[in-house]
């Protein structure tokens, strides 16, 4: 009798153990779920093993200050003002007061990046960010020892992102002997890139990446940590004799970084800022990618001119590529780079969230009197701000540049992350024939000359910023994960029935669970394909639609011609009405499709309103429709 109370305690016991043990064990696997690896032929990005494509931000001027980011470069000839002599500007603006400074650098940084702008990436279609960092916040060059200032703010980014299920990259923007003549990397004076001439610098480097990679190897939510971008925009000059140096730079960081984590990506840049492979054509990880950057001419024709050749160097030796950095160039510039990256399937990160007074960022804050004049002082030599006044327009810019009172800048959002036509019957053309789901029944075709029943498609939320294209039996066209032709007849969506909608100007793609391209070559019998590595001609499809389009992009909203404020919003949506909508509707859908309000207006106005204020806190469409054209634009709604 007095054993049966203990065996069943034991048992109980048991139980309990093996519960926790498989809580743990479902723990790990969706923990590991989301890290990222790198695939060991293909040169893919992979998560949970199936090929992801990182389109992101940087969240630049946030850690490193960069003065035309902040309205205080000269302009002119005169060289921008490296983070370290933009810090100093604001120490004498503040009386030579340290505490002051200090004051104004932790306000800016608690302000400038919250958790929002996390948030706001992630609605905006945006499933990376990439966050530059300065050796000096992990490092004490007076004592020659780590530190863990760095930490303050890096364990936020990690945190943030793992509320919002959005991935970081670390990037070492700041070296210690200056990686390159440029101001971004700290460099006073643009003189001689001295970080590879004193090894030393190498070995303070790679001690910091042992460092973070130490600190994050267990830190909740790591696994949204994507990986470690080595080194900012190095540059090597032939004439030195040192090129071969960045390539065993990169390896002595790897090897430190791998003392303590074997998980995470190395990202590593090519040579001039970015741009130059040819000295490091070696898979010396199994999780490295190369980062390539561009910025070309103003108005450049071709915005992408190495693109294919690099990607080319990359996949011989099955390294992905992925472009860390490009904009700051004119809206169809910054459009065509997009398309050919997303063309191309090579992943990429803009660069600039936020700025002050700008139309190429995805974000723009204005300034305050004081701040400005602070700024004209900087920039012109106009007269010095008091301490008190320079006080204030720094507290008012850190308040000025929270997300709540930014400007999304809708023009180039547009061009960046199109809106899919969700909740639209649409029909897909290639080369004067029509794909059809042929009633469900075999396999897909483009083999039709006219859009009948079987060739119309409606396209749905498929979450994580995809769409599934189910036809008119209610079925959902299914990819078979590129391993044969494909079909319509799914009866719910999955991981082979959802497909990323991706906008190539006039055109779009479709690309599949498996991170290829639908294609329609010969549009036979035999069923088309999804299998296509990147974009061309079979892998391109005219759309139209029955019902009423949602695509930003597709709307060709021209500068200055429809523009909403305050956005965000939280009460009454002011917009400019475009010329010759003197009647027409005003629609608010959110980014499934879903329609929230339409007003009907008859009026002669060129600016109106509507009220916003029985929407929830996210991402909508605004969409004015005169029977004879549609325009849109994106709105952010955000309540007091």
């Amino acid at each position: 009798m007095n054993n049966k109370p203990k065996t069943i305690k034991n048992k109980k016991l048991k139980l309990l153990q093996s519960a926790i043990c498989t809580m743990l064990l479902l723990f790990c696997i969706q923990v590991n779920s989301q890290r990222l690896t790198v695939s060991s032929t293909g040169a893919k990005i992979l998560k949970d093993g199936n090929p992801i494509t990182l389109r992101g931000v940087n969240f630049g001027n946030w850690l490193v200050w960069e003065g035309y980011m902040m309205n205080i470069e000269p302009g002119g000839s005169v060289r921008e003002k490296s983070p370290t002599q933009i810090r100093g500007l604001f120490k004498d603006l503040f009386g030579n007061d340290e505490g002051k400074t200090v004051s104004f650098e932790n306000n800016w940084r608690n302000s400038y990046i919250t958790n929002s702008d996390f948030a706001q990436a992630k609605a905006l279609g945006y499933n990376v960010v990439r966050i530059p960092f300065a050796y000096n916040m992990f490092w004490n060059q007076s004592t020659g020892t780590l530190t863990n200032d760095g930490f303050t703010w890096l364990d936020k980014a990690v945190s943030w992102a793992k509320n919002n299920n959005i991935h970081v990259i670390l990037c070492l923007h700041t070296a210690p002997g200056y990686q390159s003549t440029s101001y971004t990397c700290d460099n006073p004076n643009g003189g001689t890139p001295n970080f590879w001439n004193n090894w030393n610098n190498v070995n303070i480097a790679a001690s910091i990446w042992n460092h973070i990679a130490n600190h994050y190897k267990n830190f909740v939510g790591n696994e949204w940590i994507a990986g470690y971008d080595l080194l900012n925009e190095p540059l090597l000059d032939n004439g030195n004799g040192q090129k071969s140096s960045l390539m065993a730079s990169y390896k002595v960081m790897t090897a430190r970084i791998r003392e303590v984590d074997s998980n995470h990506l190395i990202f590593a840049q090519g040579n001039y800022y970015g741009s130059d492979f040819y000295d490091m054509l070696q898979r010396w990880d199994s999780n490295l990618v190369f980062e390539n950057h561009y910025y070309g001419p103003q108005g450049q024709s071709d915005p992408n001119p190495d693109l294919n050749l690099i990607k080319g160097q990359g996949t011989a030796l099955n390294i992905p590529v992925w472009t860390g950095e490009f904009g700051e160039n004119t809206l169809d510039w910054i459009r065509d780079a997009r398309i050919d990256y997303d063309a191309a399937n090579v992943g990429w990160a803009f660069w600039a969230w936020k700025r002050q007074y700008t139309d190429r960022s995805i974000y723009s804050f204005p300034g305050t009197p004081k701040w400005d004049a602070l700024c004209n002082y900087v920039k012109f030599g106009s007269a010095k701000p008091s301490i008190a006044d320079a006080v204030t327009a720094t507290n008012e810019i850190c308040n000025k540049s929270l997300l709540s009172n930014c400007n999304l800048v809708s023009s180039l959002q547009d061009r960046l992350r199109p809106i899919a036509p969700i909740g639209s019957v649409i029909s897909l053309q290639n080369s004067g024939k029509y794909v059809s789901s042929n009633n469900s029944v075999g396999v897909v075709t483009a083999d039709r000359s006219t859009a009948q029943g079987w060739e119309k498609f409606t396209v749905v939320n498929a979450g994580d910023n995809k769409i599934a294209l189910r036809d008119s039996n209610g079925k959902y066209m299914n990819s078979q994960n590129g391993a044969s032709p494909v079909t319509s007849n799914s009866t719910a969506v999955n991981g082979w029935e959802s497909f990323e909608w991706i906008n190539v100007g006039q055109q779009i793609a479709l690309k599949g669970f498996n991170g290829k391209f639908l294609c329609s070559e010969g549009g036979a019998a035999s069923g088309m394909n999804c299998n296509r590595e990147s974009v061309s001609g079979w892998e391109s499809f005219n759309y139209a639609s029955t019902t009423a389009k949602l695509s930003v992009e597709k709307s060709q909203i021209k500068d200055n011609e429809f523009t909403v404020y305050p956005n965000p919003v939280s009460d009454k949506l002011n917009f400019s009405v475009p010329e010759g909508f003197t009647k027409y509707t005003a629609q608010i859908f959110d980014l499934t499709g879903k329609q929230y309000s339409i007003t009907k207006i008859d009026s002669n106005e060129t600016t109106n309103s509507i009220d916003t204020r029985n929407l929830s806190d996210g991402v909508y469409v605004l969409r004015l429709d005169n029977n004879r054209e549609v325009k849109s634009s994106i709105i952010i709604k955000k309540n007091n």
